[in-house]
């Protein structure tokens, strides 16, 4: 099941984030708050699906849900970091940080996401957050 939603007009489109997550609501949850920045959201239920988005058309940054399918998480997190490109936060409703990051996440969120640190940690790995803006 993948559901895709266009950012609002505008914004710069080409910022996309695949939400791979296991429960719906949380996804939207999510979505919801992504798209508010102005980033475009897929969202898929399926690890086969991202892993296969990721190979295909990889996306900005990859948001995964360490437990989706029963944990299939922490093989998303492998994939896209043998990908090479594309940034990583793994989100999980159990503190499972370090499995995350030795699996190749950049960040890691504990579930119930708050809003402004999910947005702001989305930002850090597109390098979009008004700090690593006025570095360059």
């Amino acid at each position: 099941v993948e559901q895709h939603r266009t950012a609002p007009a505008s914004v710069d489109a080409a910022t996309t984030v695949l939400l791979a997550e296991r429960d719906p609501y949380a996804a939207e949850f999510a979505e919801y708050f992504l798209r508010t920045e102005g980033y475009a959201v897929r969202i898929v239920l399926d690890p086969a699906a991202a892993a296969e988005i990721l190979r295909a058309e990889p996306p900005s940054v990859l948001v995964v849900d360490l437990l989706i399918a029963g944990g299939a998480g922490l093989a998303l997190c492998r994939a896209a970091r043998d990908n090479g490109s594309v940034p990583v936060l793994a989100v999980s409703a159990v503190d499972s940080r370090d499995q995350a990051l030795a699996a190749g996440a950049e960040a890691f969120l504990l579930k119930p996401l708050d809003p402004l640190q999910f947005v702001s940690t989305i930002r850090d790995l597109v390098g979009t957050s008004a700090y690593l803006r006025q570095k360059s």
